[in-house]
């Protein structure tokens, strides 16, 4: 495998001054809900601490800064700097990392219900062979990675890419981008934690 994930329980976080920079201290100080506050600082020490595994860094020695896109990179003492993802929901938040320089795409999702106008906004129809919470949470997880992956975020529609048996395609502006990055085969990683979430990384596979 050319990536290595991290998937941890926010209950297992320490506290912040241990671990954030002085730019991301108050980046966290700076969210008014504290249960966002907490997913994010969890997705933070996830990446930071998969991360010293490579560098050989205190966790403080390492910054993670978003592009414009909202994508995460992490910038170690040094100026060195790993390709990284990063997603967070409630019990849950994941980290994962390319070891060489590819893309990558990482989501972690609840399964819960979701309204009938959720499917119709965010899925084509081909897509919807079941109705089930878990498999639209797995759906959904596997969009959002892929998205990810490409750099993009939310910033498109997610009905830019349709998934069909593992198989993604892609429209609009995620297929310029897609085609801007060499077509690449995207494969996934799946894992259903608790019963309750489900985990997804997108990576680019060598046909």
């Amino acid at each position: 495998m050319n990536y290595r994930y991290l998937i941890i329980k926010t209950s297992e976080v320490p506290d912040a001054k241990e671990f954030l920079t002085g730019l991301e201290f108050k980046q966290y100080n700076h969210f008014a809900v504290k249960k966002r506050a907490n997913e994010w600082l969890a997705g933070r020490y996830a990446a930071k601490k998969l991360a010293s595994e490579f560098f050989n860094l205190p966790l403080k020695k390492m910054q993670i800064k978003n592009t414009k896109n909202g994508a995460p990179v992490l910038q170690a003492e040094g100026g060195n700097h790993l390709t990284i993802s990063i997603s967070h929901r409630g019990n849950y938040a994941v980290a994962a990392i390319s070891l060489t320089g590819d893309l990558i795409g990482v989501d972690v999702e609840k399964i819960e219900p979701r309204p009938q106008g959720w499917t119709d906004q965010y899925f084509v129809k081909e897509e919807l062979i079941a109705y089930d919470e878990a498999y639209l949470t797995e759906l959904w997880a596997k969009k959002e990675a892929v998205l990810k992956l490409l750099g993009l975020g939310l910033t498109v529609p997610t009905t830019q890419i349709k998934i069909l048996n593992n198989e993604v395609h892609f429209f609009g502006k995620a297929l310029d981008v897609w085609a801007f990055k060499g077509s690449p085969k995207i494969s996934f990683e799946m894992k259903t934690l608790d019963n309750a979430y489900k985990f997804v990384l997108a990576y680019p596979t060598v046909i």
